[in-house]
């Protein structure tokens, strides 16, 4: 090779570096690093103590410098300690590359043995973690949950929990022991951790009415769990035929509204028809009307019902209802697909046209979410026709009260198709703060139609809010009140809402005196904390006029409250109350309280209990729920005493209402309750409660531990 061919390749490799070589040769890329091990770690790290005969995993890897196809992460497991042969024993693990840590029998001397992970790809490198070994720890176990009552011949799913069982199979063993031979049984009747197992309760009611079911501990026989169930006879079932049924259901998301019937017929849900509002709390409240294509209703193991109802052919096309029965032919509903809500069961007995004045109520499901509250009275004066003589609404709408009465225009009523649905148009007039109305109504009876707003006639409209009611005929007595209509009458009354501190709850009972005075004594009860744990006296004055729309103004204690409300007359000794305030917005029923002095026998028997509850945590944000269930009075020397079972309106299981109130001849008795709790069961709270009569009255809550007002109706 010339030396000038030299300088061209010397040129060429500075250049271009990596190129094939002026010689024809070629150069070898330089080596690929290999990833190094560089430490152990523990994946599972051994726990800093374990009881001797105890079990561990044990899990370590080697990390290297980088990551590689053919590094070997595996480790060697050793365990030492200053005990010869006592130090505990390491066996395979279900979970490659771990290993399962068993520890001594006895506790070695020092206490402490070292577990050591050892590299294979580098046995310098390893990693060692102390266990201290401790005397056995007591087994412990624990019942996951239990009902407070179960029906005879129901069944019950139950499940123990056990810790500290270091033996190979921790199981435990289940028995039921009561004042009789006949206390039920297991199956099956043992079972490991959380496993479960079904009790059946036993045919006929014990002697005592109570049976103890236990868990007991296989390996040590002294450690058990117990929980006492009160065993009751069989609660009425929903007797065939057609029921209205209405429920609010209440999310944090948003609400829901549902009215609706359906045909029970031996188990099976036949036939039926609702109108539905739901609110995601995104795209606003819209409404639905959905067809039943099946169903079934049973009644529960702790004596409540359960519905469900087939929407459409598809598997999840279903909904829901949970309640409890007052009786064989009504009942209360407290939750929707597992939702907690508030609403009622009635048997329809009519499907008659909506004749004549109507105490109409459409109100907010949920107090909070800036659904309108509009009641008022509704004159059908005409066949499908409502010429608005005769009838007047008025409108409560996020605290913001319109003035006066909103007057009606021409409007009409759809006759009743063959569930008894009904569909009003209302129209107010030119001059009215309200729009056009498009409701619902399923009736119940003559007198008597749940109410559901649906946005238009063809309920495809987004709504105004999720809103429903009531409306209560007032037929004879249709445009004909006065005065003389309530005077020398009592009223008791039960309603919610909001104020400034928040949920605003309130119940009691007002007299009309001749003259348009009147006085009674109320509690009220919000999240404020100052609500008066008895009830307050107070007065006011009232004027009537002939739609039977009752004009309240000034019902103050003098200083804890001013109200001003609306009372719509029903004629029938019933109406509807609707606040005129800009603060305090409520809405509810009243019911006209029988004319003699009540004694401690006019509250006695069995009884449907309804509630809506409101805790308030910390955050602020209400939590709701809907106590319904059983409930039975006992009168006692001076006092009535309260013993039942109700759940929060999801189907759970009970618990435990139980209490007592002391008797006056104004029906208005004072006393306590305990277990009705917005998300569990609540310590003794004080309530009041106004009885209408010796088969309904309304309870409130008058303590701060929550707020909690609802009706009682005996199933007798």
């Amino acid at each position: 090779m010339s030396g000038r061919d030299v300088l061209l390749c010397t040129f060429a490799l500075v250049t271009f570096t990596g190129l094939t070589g002026c010689t024809g040769g070629s150069s070898s890329p330089p080596p690929i690093p290999q990833p190094t091990p560089t430490s152990v770690i523990f994946v599972e790290s051994p726990p800093s103590s374990l009881a001797v005969n105890a079990k561990t995993t044990v899990y370590a890897v080697t990390q290297f410098s980088s990551a590689g196809s053919n590094e070997n992460t595996f480790v060697t497991y050793a365990v030492s300690c200053a005990s010869t042969n006592a130090c505990g024993t390491l066996s395979a693990s279900d979970e490659v590359g771990a290993m399962v840590y068993t520890a001594p029998p006895a506790v070695p001397s020092p206490a402490n043995v070292t577990v050591t992970a050892t590299s294979v790809a580098d046995t310098s490198l390893s990693k060692s973690a102390t266990i201290t070994i401790v005397p056995p720890i007591p087994i412990a176990v624990t019942l996951s949950s239990a009902p407070a009552s179960l029906e005879v011949n129901a069944q019950f799913v139950f499940d123990a929990g056990i810790a500290n069982d270091v033996s190979a199979n921790p199981e435990v063993t289940w028995s039921v022991s009561c004042g009789g031979t006949a206390c039920g049984s297991f199956n099956p009747a043992t079972t490991t951790n959380e496993a479960q197992t079904t009790y059946t309760a036993p045919a006929t009611v014990p002697p005592g009415n109570t049976v103890t079911v236990t868990a007991t501990s296989v390996t040590d026989t002294t450690k058990s769990a117990s929980a006492s169930i009160v065993i009751t006879p069989q609660a009425p079932t929903l007797a065939n035929g057609t029921y209205v049924f209405q429920v609010a259901g209440i999310e944090t998301t948003g609400s829901s509204f549902v009215t609706g019937v359906l045909t029970a017929q031996n188990g099976q849900i036949t036939a039926g028809e609702q109108d539905a509002i739901f609110d995601d709390g995104d795209s606003g409240p819209y409404s639905q009307l959905q067809q039943f294509s099946g169903g079934t209703y049973a009644t529960t193991a702790d004596g409540n019902l359960a519905i469900t109802i087939q929407l459409g052919p598809g598997p999840y096309d279903t909904e829901t209802l949970n309640g409890t029965l007052a009786s064989a032919q009504q009942g209360f509903i407290g939750g929707i697909d597992g939702v907690p809500g508030n609403g009622t069961l009635e048997l329809q007995t009519s499907t008659a046209a909506p004749s004549g004045g109507y105490a109409f109520a459409l109100d907010a499901a949920n107090f909070s979410d800036g659904s309108p509250w509009i009641d008022g009275i509704v004159n059908v004066d005409s066949a499908g026709g409502i010429s608005g003589n005769g009838s007047l609404l008025d409108l409560n709408w996020e605290g913001f009260f319109y003035g006066g009465s909103q007057t009606i225009g021409a409007s009409t009523v759809s006759a009743p198709d063959a569930y008894g649905r009904v569909l009003f148009q209302l129209n107010p007039t030119s001059n009215s703060a309200v729009q056009p109305l498009y409701v619902a109504g399923y009736v119940v009876d003559a007198t008597h139609i749940r109410l559901i707003d649906v946005g238009t006639a063809n309920n495809s409209y987004v709504v105004q809010g999720a809103a429903g009611g009531v409306a209560l005929g007032q037929g004879a007595n249709t445009g004909q009140f006065s005065g003389a209509s309530v005077a020398g009458s009592s009223y008791v009354f039960g309603a919610e809402g909001e104020d400034r501190n928040g949920t605003l709850q309130i119940a009691g009972v007002m007299t009309f005196n001749a003259g348009g005075s009147v006085t009674g004594t109320l509690n009220w009860n919000d999240q404020g904390g100052n609500s008066p744990t008895t009830p307050l006296a107070f007065t006011g004055s009232y004027t009537v006029d002939p739609t039977g729309r009752v004009t309240l103004t000034g019902l103050t204690d003098g200083s804890s409250f001013t109200y001003s409300l609306h009372l719509y007359l029903d004629g029938n000794g019933g109406g509807l109350v609707l606040s005129a305030d800009t603060e305090d917005v409520f809405a509810g029923r009243a019911f006209q309280q029988q004319a003699g002095a009540f004694t401690a026998a006019s509250f006695s028997g069995s009884y449907g209990l309804n509630a809506s509850v409101y805790g308030v945590p910390q955050d602020g944000l209400p939590e709701f729920a809907s106590a319904v269930g059983p409930i039975t009075v006992t009168p006692g020397p001076g006092v009535d005493n309260v013993a039942g079972y109700a759940d929060l309106g999801a189907g759970a299981a009970d618990f435990a209402v139980a209490g007592s109130f002391t008797p006056a001849a104004n029906g208005v008795f004072t006393g306590t309750l305990s277990g009705l709790g917005a998300t569990a069961a609540s310590s003794t709270n004080s309530f009041t409660l106004y009885l209408i009569d010796n088969t309904q009255g309304v309870a409130i809550e008058t303590g701060s531990a929550g707020l909690t007002v609802g009706r009682v109706v005996s199933s007798q």
